[in-house]
């Protein structure tokens, strides 16, 4: 499904209200503690009509953790993800990927989307000008000194990611403010920049429910960010960015409210791209 710009968005009339999917999920190949076969059963399990299995993987892996899919077993992952998905005909299981967007580094990504058959394509920012902000080791850091310019520098990298165009979902949007700092005067402005940027690209913006996991245990993006992205009409997802296979689909009563306050009404399908009633209710 990764493309160089979004298909048009088709909306459905007269359809019954359905869960929507969760596109954000982790294994056991990258930093997950649950097999594929695990996640897939777990989302059937909840009625979920669809899937993606989106292992981290960086196009330039450089020394230290390694926290993605080796490269050299990319054959096996999707060799994987496309055997559980003949197994289990009752859900939609795409095979899909989170990519670690470094800016300088868009050559290495079009090879390796241009290489592999993934169907969909999450695009995550985990580094700033080779700063790992959500490092618990580096929360002393001195460019925590002026926290607003490093959350500057954050959105306009995010900006970047979505002007890359190979995307069809924005990860955590705001995933800097894990250690609770707030977007001030240099900030705020990137923040809109960012927006229209995925706005332009067709891209999805994720409900990430994710916040039991950080710090300030909250999900991501916050209610603001969401209005303002909803005005700009922006395509919602909610995806549990799960890294255990119980996780899967998690809090989806609380995200569906949630995304009901910030003023979203549907949300997007991707295995075909058209927008489903959001439920009342999980």
């Amino acid at each position: 499904m990764s493309r160089s710009r979004p298909d048009t968005v088709s909306v459905v009339a007269g359809e019954g209200i359905t869960l929507p999917g969760d596109y954000h999920v982790h294994t056991t190949w990258s930093d997950g503690t649950g097999s594929v076969e695990e996640c897939v059963l777990r989302a059937a399990e909840l009625g979920l009509a669809e899937i993606a299995i989106t292992d981290h993987i960086t196009p330039k892996p450089g020394s230290g953790e390694v926290w993605w899919v080796p490269l050299e077993r990319l054959a096996a992952y999707v060799e994987d993800v496309r055997g559980v998905a003949v197994r289990h005909p009752e859900i939609r299981v795409l095979l899909g990927l989170e990519a670690e967007y470094v800016a300088g580094q868009e050559a290495e990504l079009d090879r390796l989307l241009d290489a592999w058959p993934f169907e969909l394509v999450v695009l995550g920012v985990h580094v700033v000008e080779g700063f790992e902000f959500d490092d618990p080791g580096l929360r002393g850091d001195p460019r925590w000194g002026d926290p607003d310019a490093l959350l500057a520098a954050y959105y306009r990298t995010m900006r970047r990611a979505a002007e890359y165009g190979r995307l069809d979902i924005l990860a955590h949007f705001d995933y800097i403010s894990l250690w609770g700092h707030e977007p001030g005067a240099a900030a705020l402005p990137e923040i809109d920049a960012a927006l229209d940027a995925l706005a332009a690209s067709g891209a999805a913006l994720e409900l990430n429910t994710d916040r039991i996991s950080d710090p300030a245990g909250v999900m991501y993006p916050s209610v603001a960010i969401m209005s303002a992205a909803r005005e700009r009409g922006v395509p919602l997802v909610i995806d549990s960015d799960a890294h255990e296979a119980a996780h899967v689909g998690r809090l989806l009563d609380e995200a569906i409210a949630y995304a009901r306050a910030a003023g979203y009404r549907e949300t997007l399908r991707l295995s075909d791209r058209t927008l489903v009633p959001l439920p009342l209710h999980g």
